[in-house]
């Protein structure tokens, strides 16, 4: 109920006000109920269920009665007539033909109450003196939760899922268009979020929860842990996700940001993915962080032969030991900070306790169906280093024709604090999520921080695409005013009342028509937030062109665990005396590489492991003794390779002193 509340006793009010009219109340209560009780009295003065009619016409008795109540009013007035009724009365009561008479009057009155209440309804209930035509409603309170359940009675019972707050069933349709939560600091995302998660492990569904404040980690014992700073995290088994080459592309795409110069990323990009195809090649999926952490630690010497035999695309980013190449290397091992430090924390991590996200879509194992990814603000790099690689293979298999339709399928994606989980591919699985059975449920504290992200024009496609928007309180600025404008309006008709008063008064009535915002944006800090009285927070559903205010308690949970156990890389350890830092890697001399030679289609490179010089390259695991057709480290036939010999290599010595100049500055701007 609106603060602002006017009672009606005869005078106007504004109509946009709401007031309650209790002269209007009695006055219908008094003409409808007594044309139903005339009514149910005239159907019921004959026999009624084989009990004989009363004595005398009702007509006769309604007369009597009426002569009654002028004596009443007036002792004057049919003096005569009133005691020969009452006589009369006595006389039916001394031989039991009254009560006949009495119980009809009794299920008369009974009926009466009925437009009593309709009347106590229309009246007494705090309503403005608009008419709603069209547009956008808003619901709060009882009555919220009575019209959602209404309109999603049908929907909830064909296809139920879990509720999205007390009393409020919602369908799986409805969960796989996604939700969106947007409320401010402390506005309750965590008490919409907790019974949700509840029901979710309880009935161990699939589920993969971004956790950056670590009280999901503590409210919930059940899934397990990613968080390479924790001594219980698990590892995300990289080699087993990157399969192929388009995998790695989405992984270095993830990792290695653009800036001002694309050629820097770009280039930086290619070597990482033809780091990444040799451990492919070269160990299967027998790879981890500390082998791709070493082999991008590589100097150029060694890189080179690298990228000729697996991904040539790359050749001319480490083709020779110029400027620009030491531009790139220097921006390679600067995005690649994170992969350090997972390398450090989660290089002796034992094989069993790997995941691989590929397989947890696909094929989930048990006991690893429900996924935690902790982030944490002392370690921004490496949080979004991991989160975003994660989303770009889970991403990449959601939007691929691999991942087949499934409406039965339930994967839960919720993802607290959106923002902090970098730029990840939430579009996709907004878009295509649907079909295939996920559901995406994300929160954030404000519109503008994803705008930074994402872009404008993304976060009004992910407002757009989002089936289900919770709204909770926030302050007033851009994201209250688009949220209000995107909540919508409706339109009523006014009905306006013009008097004027003295000699010549008179009194006018006229109607106009115009469109009404649903919220103001003042409004979703007002009327939203934290309810004391109920120990609970209220927050509005935006759901198919409405608004529902509705309330979610408290959730009273024990801690099932730490939020936070140490790990020995987190309080600085250092690294096992087994494990080798990536720069401490032996190097071997350039000629001590052997270069690929020139040959025909389906020739052969030397043996991989064969050659002591890739045993140099630091790996922790022995390559296969297989032939290595030249060129086809990358899914490319021999025919697709042009390699330089020596001789072709001095027709472009003349570049080198024009292009000089360009390297220098190339360089500069990379380190700048």
């Amino acid at each position: 109920m609106d603060k602002e509340q006017r009672t009606r006793w005869g005078g106007g009010a504004p109509p946009s006000l709401k007031r309650i009219d209790p002269i209007g109340f009695a006055r219908a209560a008094t003409v409808y109920g007594a044309g139903a009780f005339g009514l149910a009295l005239v159907a019921l003065w004959r026999p009624v269920l084989g009990a004989p009619a009363p004595n005398g016409a009702l007509l006769d008795h309604a007369l009597h009665v009426a002569a009654c109540a002028a004596n009443w009013i007036s002792p004057k007035l049919f003096v005569e007539t009133t005691a020969n009724y009452h006589a009369r009365l006595e006389y039916l009561r001394s031989v039991g033909q009254l009560a006949p008479i009495a119980w009809r009057l009794a299920a008369a009155g009974l009926v009466s109450l009925a437009p009593m209440a309709w009347a106590a309804w229309r009246y007494l209930r705090p309503r403005d003196g608009l008419t709603f035509l069209r547009g956008s409603k808003r619901y709060s309170g009882a009555e919220a939760v009575k019209q959602l359940n209404k309109r999603l009675a049908k929907r909830a019972s064909a296809r139920p899922d879990h509720p999205l707050a007390p009393e409020v069933p919602y369908s799986s349709d409805l969960w796989t268009r996604h939700a969106l939560l947007i409320a401010g600091t402390g506005a309750g995302k965590s008490t919409c979020l907790k019974p949700l998660l509840s029901r979710i492990i309880k009935a161990d569904e699939r589920l993969l929860l971004y956790d950056p404040k670590g009280d999901f980690t503590r409210a919930f014992g059940k899934p397990i842990l990613l968080a390479p700073w924790d001594a219980r995290t698990w590892a995300w088994d990289i080699a087993a996700d990157i399969r192929n080459i388009g995998a790695a592309r989405r992984f270095a795409a993830a990792l290695v940001k653009e800036g001002s110069d694309p050629m820097w990323a770009n280039a930086a990009r290619q070597v990482m993915v033809g780091s990444i195809m040799m451990l492919r090649a070269e160990c299967g999926t027998g790879w981890g962080w500390r082998d791709l952490a070493r082999t991008l630690a590589l100097p150029q010497a060694q890189l080179l032969p690298i990228m000729r035999f697996y991904h040539q695309e790359a050749v001319r980013a480490v083709e020779r030991a110029s400027v620009t190449t030491q531009g790139v290397l220097i921006n390679l091992s600067a995005f690649c900070s994170a992969i350090f430090d997972l390398a450090d924390a989660w290089g002796d991590v034992a094989p069993e306790r790997r995941i691989s996200f590929i397989d947890w879509l696909t094929r989930p194992k048990k006991g690893q169906r429900q996924i935690i990814l902790q982030g944490n603000g002392s370690y921004p790099e490496i949080t979004k280093g991991y989160v975003e690689g994660i989303f770009s293979v889970i991403g990449g298999l959601v939007n691929s024709v691999e991942m087949d339709d499934d409406p039965e399928r339930k994967v839960w994606i919720v993802l607290d604090e959106l923002p902090q989980c970098g730029k990840i591919p939430i579009l996709p699985l907004f878009s295509v999520g649907r079909s295939r059975g996920i559901r995406c449920v994300a929160a954030c504290q404000d519109l503008s921080q994803l705008e930074e992200i994402h872009g404008k024009d993304a976060v009004r496609s992910l407002v757009s695409m989002t089936g289900s928007i919770l709204i909770g309180q926030m302050s007033q600025g851009d994201t209250a005013e688009a949220l209000a404008k995107a909540l919508g309006s409706r339109e009523v008709e006014r009905r306006n009342e013009s008097r004027s008063y003295g000699r010549d008064g008179s009194q006018s009535v006229s109607y106009a028509r115009e469109d009404l915002a649903l919220y103001k944006p003042s409004e979703l800090g007002s009327r939203l937030g934290l309810d004391s009285k109920r120990a609970g927070v209220i927050m509005a559903l935006a759901l198919e062109g409405n608004a529902y205010e509705l309330f979610w308690p408290f959730f009273k949970s024990q801690d099932k665990r730490n939020a936070h156990v140490p790990s020995r890389w987190a309080l600085g350890e250092g690294a096992p005396p087994d494990c080798a830092h990536p720069f401490d890697v032996d190097v071997a001399p350039p000629e001590a590489v052997p270069e690929p030679s020139m040959g025909a289609a389906g020739s052969t490179a030397p043996r991989a492991g064969g050659s002591d010089s890739w045993v140099d390259l630091g790996l922790s695991h022995a390559a296969p003794d297989i032939a290595i057709p030249v060129g086809q480290g990358n899914g490319a036939v021999a025919s697709d390779l042009v390699w330089l010999n020596e001789e072709e290599s001095q027709d472009f010595a003349w570049m080198e002193d024009a292009s000089a100049d360009d390297e220098t500055a190339g360089a500069e701007a990379a380190m700048a």
